[in-house]
Order: structure tokens, then sequence, then C-alpha cells
């Protein structure tokens, strides 16, 4: 899987049912929940940051005298990465299964909606990722309604900070 900068991709897919060859997954949900560092967990993770990514986010959180977050490898702006918080849209995308996912990292503070919303439009899915242990807030049902709105349908709940509620797997399985 190879992840490179979705900068001038067209949006090409359709809004249906049909099989897309390219798909645009928005990922949203309230301040703080987590939006961010799940997106860049999930690509270091996995293997898919470009070569040299993770090292070159750690140097510039040493020289600021910063400790390294995970959400700082999709905050382009130094004020984003100065204040901790994503106030435009980032893409990203890679390929799998023969079709290219463009992910699209939305800002979750209220004063930045406008970014969310013009990220959310050109999805055909979204991940509203909601914190474990503050649970649905203001901006988590704003960006469902906002969702619903846009006319994207699929949405998928992801219920992130799991380890802040005791979480254990063998209890959820049980």
């Amino acid at each position: 899987m190879t992840v490179t900068p979705a900068i001038g991709l067209p949006n090409d897919t359709p809004k249906d049912n049909s099989i897309r060859e390219r798909m645009n997954i928005v990922i949203v949900g309230h301040v703080d929940h987590g939006k961010s560092t799940l997106l860049g967990r999930l690509y270091a993770d996995t293997g898919t940051l470009p070569t040299g990514k993770i090292e070159k986010i750690q140097a510039i959180c040493k020289q600021q005298g910063k400790e390294f977050e995970y959400a700082f490898l999709f905050d382009a702006f130094l004020e984003e990465q100065q204040q901790g918080i994503t106030i435009d849209t980032a893409r990203t995308f890679f390929s799998w299964g023969g079709r290219q996912y463009i992910i699209i990292d939305a800002p979750g503070h209220k004063e930045f909606l406008k970014n969310m919303v013009s990220g959310a439009a050109r999805a055909e899915a979204a991940l509203l990722v909601i914190d474990a242990l503050e649970g649905v807030r203001d901006q988590s049902k704003r960006h469902g309604l906002l969702l619903s709105m846009l006319g994207v349908k699929q949405v998928t709940v992801v219920v992130n900070k799991m380890d802040l509620v005791n979480y254990r797997e063998d209890t959820f399985q049980a």
C-alpha cells in the first residue's frame, strides 16, 4: 500500500452504490476526540507513510520542545502543529484491492466548521469519531447532521480512546 498526497485528484466518483475506482472518506467528530491521531496511527501501524515521514515530524517536535504525536503527521500548517489542532482539511490517499481511497481529515473545532463541510462535501463515506470517555458531544451531533445534509449515507461510528474506560477485549468478547 502506498500513501501519497491526494492534492489535484478529481472527484469523479458516483454517489450511488456502484463500484468506484476512487472513494473519498472523511473523518469527522468533536474536537480532541482523536481524529488525526487515529488516522496517524492507522497509517503508521500499517506501514503506509512515506519513508522518513515519522522521523521528519519527530525532528520538528524535538526542535520545538514538544512530544511527538501521531496527529502531527497530517497537520501541514505550522499553526496547526503549534496549537495541536487541525484547521484545514488534509487529504491523503492509498490504493488497496484495485481501488484508490482518499482520506480527508477534517477539523473538529466549531470555528473551522466551514473547512469540515468543504472536506465532507467531496465524501462518499465518513468515519464519525467519538471519544469513549466524553461520549457524543455537540460537534459530534452537528457533524452527523451535516453529513446527512451533504448526502453522505455511509457513516461508520468509531469509538476511540477505549483505553480511557478500562476496555478489555476479553470482557467485550464475552
